[in-house]
């Protein structure tokens, strides 16, 4: 038990290192702004809704989990000379207007509630949707759906080795066994975003509120969750697992 606290312990302070240097945001060292009513290409603390589409709103969270994702998010919205915004997803662009994105459900993050409202005008987010169709309609990639242990395990590697090289990960799942320890539902009732895989630790944010984070063991992820995805920006695929 004491070894694997230990390596619980060194896999935690390697995340915490990875993220402080990969994911700082730019803001850190720009002029400060207020991200609730400036849009800034960044995503900080936002809170899902009371409205069922944490599928979406952990897909918006997940664009801040990689590099990939940062730099899709810089490029996603325009603001156009009337005051509206254009969503330029990868499925088509979408065109919002202030009293839409005033009317989203997300509180917090300027960019959050733009991108949610494209988003619902996209695919109709607010009547519930997955992590991975959003993924889809930002990117415009493709999706390749994979199902068994063994491509669980190729998922998670995937992910873990993504992680591991700086680059990060869009990436998303739910969860078949409840922690409420921990803040996780299970039956596949509500989505999280995924923040880092390593061999030892999983860490997931709930959009209920983006700026917490959840830490578990590799061995409990890959036992309780239903369904995980993520984007692969090298093939331009969507990959999808379900259990």
């Amino acid at each position: 038990m004491n070894h694997f606290k230990m390596k619980v312990a060194a896999s935690c302070l390697s995340f915490t290192i990875a993220v402080g240097t990969l994911f700082t945001p730019i803001s850190a060292f720009a002029t400060a702004s207020n991200p609730a009513t400036q849009l800034d290409g960044e995503l900080s603390t936002f809170h899902q809704g009371n409205v069922g589409d944490c599928g979406a709103v952990s897909a918006i969270q997940a664009l801040d989990n990689s590099v990939y994702g940062r730099t899709l998010l810089q490029k996603l919205i325009t603001v156009n000379s009337n005051g509206s915004y254009t969503l330029n997803f990868g499925s088509g662009k979408k065109t919002v207007s202030k009293s839409e994105v005033t009317n989203a459900y997300i509180t917090g993050d300027l960019d959050a509630r733009v991108i949610e409202a494209g988003l619902q005008k996209a695919m109709n987010v607010y009547n519930s949707c997955f992590a991975c169709d959003v993924f889809t309609t930002m990117t415009g990639f493709k999706q390749k759906t994979v199902y068994g242990a063994s491509q669980k395990t190729s998922v998670i590697n995937a992910l873990a080795a993504k992680f591991e090289s700086g680059q990060g990960a869009m990436a998303a799942c739910d969860f078949t066994i409840a922690d409420s320890s921990k803040g996780i539902i299970g039956d596949g009732g509500h989505s999280y975003s995924i923040r880092w895989v390593d061999s030892n630790i999983v860490v997931v944010i709930n959009p209920w509120d983006t700026s917490g984070l959840i830490y578990m063991s590799r061995s409990q992820f890959e036992n309780s969750i239903r369904y995980m995805t993520y984007v692969d920006e090298n093939a331009k695929k969507v990959v999808v697992y379900w259990n």
